[in-house]
């Protein structure tokens, strides 16, 4: 899946943002490619549009690839998407793998909770079909609802949720394995500068050493697609992934 670049059409998922609003509601997705993190790249197509806090349309470039990389000194997976639903799919793929187990503990740090519930359920008994969970992300997630399910469907165990300065200094200890870090870049977007650049990494920096799986999310809605390439490159600093 994701071997091809595609668009999504019709009133699901992300394009069902302000779909009665916009001329031609249509999304673009990326492929993904191995790579390494000098390998993301801004695109130029539209893969999200949605009215803005203002009532005005925003239409978002997103990534020209995603990227499969590996973390430089784990070495353990690291997959690189713009809208953050996506990174749905490849935690699937990767218990697939056997990169992680079910009740794995995710380490969500982001802006935003992601927590709304989807219209459908994933079931149980069919969420081993890969080919049936790119079909769910891709129809029936977004970018606010994709951590309830795989919840609910036993992916993901116990939740650390990192969305703000109190939340980042109170959860940095745990022994647990199989563990999932997922990064939206906009916790690094200007509004969150009352939260220390430096501490956040850093912070950030320690949990993906401790990760089984880590995806990441660039998220062109909510920050600078520029300034999210430079938190990436920071969060791999000094180090060739």
């Amino acid at each position: 899946m994701y071997n091809e670049p595609f668009q999504i059409e019709g009133k699901i998922s992300n394009n069902a943002f302000s779909f009665s609003k916009r001329k031609d509601p249509k999304l673009f997705v990326s492929k993904i490619i191995e790579g390494n993190i000098g390998d993301v790249e801004i695109g130029d197509k539209v893969v999200f549009e949605d009215a803005d806090e203002n009532g005005k349309l925003k239409s978002c470039i997103g990534l020209r690839n995603f990227i499969r990389a590996s973390h430089p000194v784990t070495k353990k997976p690291v997959i690189i998407v713009d809208n953050h639903n996506h990174v749905f799919y490849f935690w699937y793929e990767a218990r697939n793998k056997k990169q992680i187990d079910d009740g794995a503990l995710l380490v969500h740090i982001d802006q935003h909770k992601d927590m709304r519930v989807p219209k459908r359920k994933l079931v149980k008994t069919i969420s081993d079909d890969l080919n049936k969970v790119f079909e769910y992300t891709n129809e029936v997630l977004n970018v606010g609802n994709y951590i309830p399910p795989a919840m609910e469907e036993g992916l993901v165990g116990n939740l650390i949720s990192i969305t703000s300065e109190s939340e980042l200094n109170n959860k940095r200890q745990t022994t647990n394995d199989n563990i999932i870090v997922n990064i939206d870049l906009d916790f690094w977007a200007p509004e969150m500068d009352y939260i220390n650049h430096k501490l956040k990494t850093d912070i950030t920096k320690e949990w993906m050493e401790k990760a089984d799986l880590i995806t990441i999310a660039t998220s062109p809605f909510f920050i600078d697609q520029e300034l999210a390439l430079k938190v990436l490159k920071e969060l791999f600093y000094n180090a060739k992934c």
